[in-house]
């Protein structure tokens, strides 16, 4: 059914725009509210993991092991791959365009499946940190090889999400079902970091306040 709503008037339109014009100075009160308690401190743990820093040690070899476990059935299918001949009615090695299609998609399976879970593991945050007065964020992630941690700075400004971290559920009110993980980006980054909501944080309603945004900002 065709809506007989027409275009929005003139004054429909200022109404509008000054809403979002209240909103984003609400917006930067609020922001600047949050960051005023960071003052004179320079370091303030904000997200603690809550976990050792061998945490993914059995990573690597899962990786390993998947890749392994894909080349070894690609090899298997090139080498032993076998068709009925249509001439003979005998098994016959399968054609060589065959062999090497499957083999190369399982190949392309083994490595995006270790190198997916590698990736996961190297934007999993271990902990986050306001420095500096609440000018940067400390990002502690996970390394690939499953022991230890790798340091990230970032300015607080360049940090944004487009989760929720708040839900008002659980513990500490970031329980969300079916989403246990809550997702931070840094502009210039092409992935977002991955904090888990059994972690422990500080301040969820400040997460939300310094870096929830709904409009993406632009490169």
């Amino acid at each position: 059914m065709r809506s007989l709503r027409g275009p929005p008037t003139l004054k429909q339109m200022f109404q509008l725009r000054w809403r979002h014009g209240g909103s984003i100075k609400m917006d930067a009160t609020q922001k600047r509210k949050v960051l005023s308690q960071f003052q004179n401190q320079s370091d303030v743990l904000m997200y603690d993991r809550q976990a050792k820093p061998t945490l993914y040690r059995w990573g690597p070899w899962v990786a390993g092991g998947q890749m392994l476990m894909w080349l070894n059935f690609a090899d298997f299918y090139w080498r032993y791959s076998m068709d009925k001949s249509e001439e003979t009615g005998e098994l016959v090695l399968s054609p060589a365009w065959k062999r090497a299609c499957i083999s190369a998609v399982a190949i392309i399976a083994g490595v995006s499946i270790g190198g997916g879970l590698l990736h996961y593991i190297s934007r999993s945050v271990a902990s986050m940190r306001i420095l500096n007065s609440g000018s940067t964020v400390r990002l502690e992630t996970y390394r690939i090889t499953g022991r230890g941690t790798k340091v990230r700075d970032f300015p607080t400004a360049n940090m944004f999400s487009r989760d929720t971290l708040y839900t008002g559920e659980g513990l500490q009110g970031v329980t969300r079902q079916g989403s246990p993980q809550y997702s931070i980006n840094a502009s210039g980054n092409s992935y977002a970091f991955i904090m888990n909501r059994a972690g422990w944080f500080k301040s969820p309603k400040s997460f939300d306040t310094l870096f929830h945004r709904s409009v993406l900002p632009t490169k």
